[in-house]
C-alpha cells in the first residue's frame, strides 16, 4: 500500500478570518478584494498586489466546521500525512490558531504564492516520494485544477482534489456551477 497524503488550504476552505488583498492599480488607486474574490480576479497591466494582512497574526478567525471536521478526522490517523498548503508567507498563525484554540497540532506549509503551479508542484514532488494516494482541498478552482492535472501524468497515483464550496452562500454556489458549466460547453462544443 502507498503512503497517504491530505492537503487542505486554508483561507476559505479550513477557515475565514478578516483579511484582504490590497490592489494597488496602475493609475495609483487602491481597492480591496476579499480571499475568494481574488481567487477569481484577472490582473490588469500595472497592477501590484499587497498581502499586509497575510503577514501577520490571524483576524477574527472562524472555522469552516465541515471541512474543519475533516481537518480533525485526518489528523487523528497516524498512517497519513496532513498538511495546511498556503499561499500565506507565515505558517506561525495558522499553528498558533489551531493549537490555542482547538488543541491540534498542525502542520502549515507556505509558499508565499498565489500560482496554482506552485500548489501542484508541491504535491508532485510528494508523489515523488512516494506518496499514491492524495486528496487535496481548496476554495480556489484554479488551483482544484491545477493538482488535478497531476492525474494525468500519474495515472497510477489516486488524485481527489476538491473544490470547497462549504464558505459559499447558495446563490454564490449556483453561479459558480453555471460558470463551470459554461467553460465545459466552450471547451468541448
Amino acid at each position: 500500500m502507498g503512503r497517504i497524503l491530505r492537503v487542505f488550504d486554508f483561507d476559505d476552505t479550513l477557515a475565514k478570518s478578516v483579511a484582504y488583498i490590497y490592489v494597488k492599480h496602475k493609475d495609483g488607486k487602491e481597492t480591496t478584494l476579499s480571499p475568494s474574490q481574488y481567487a477569481k480576479y484577472k490582473p490588469k497591466r500595472g497592477d501590484e498586489f499587497d498581502f499586509r494582512d497575510f503577514n501577520s497574526m490571524l483576524n477574527n478567525p472562524q472555522v469552516i466546521k465541515k471541512n474543519f471536521k475533516l481537518l480533525q478526522q485526518m489528523l487523528k490517523n497516524p498512517n497519513k500525512k496532513v498538511t495546511i498548503l498556503t499561499a500565506r508567507a507565515l505558517g506561525f498563525p495558522i499553528r498558533k490558531f489551531f493549537k490555542d484554540e482547538y488543541g491540534l497540532d498542525v502542520y502549515p506549509v507556505t509558499l508565499a504564492s498565489n500560482n496554482p503551479k506552485d500548489k501542484a508542484d508541491w504535491i508532485e514532488k510528494h508523489i515523488s516520494k512516494g506518496y499514491t494516494d492524495i486528496a487535496f482541498m481548496d476554495d480556489s478552482l484554479k488551483n482544484v485544477r491545477a493538482v488535478q492535472q497531476l492525474q494525468r501524468k500519474y495515472p497510477d497515483v489516486r488524485i481527489k482534489s476538491v473544490l470547497a464550496v462549504e464558505h459559499l452562500t447558495s446563490s454564490q454556489k449556483k453561479k459558480l456551477i453555471e460558470n463551470h458549466i459554461e467553460e465545459l460547453s466552450k471547451t468541448y462544443l
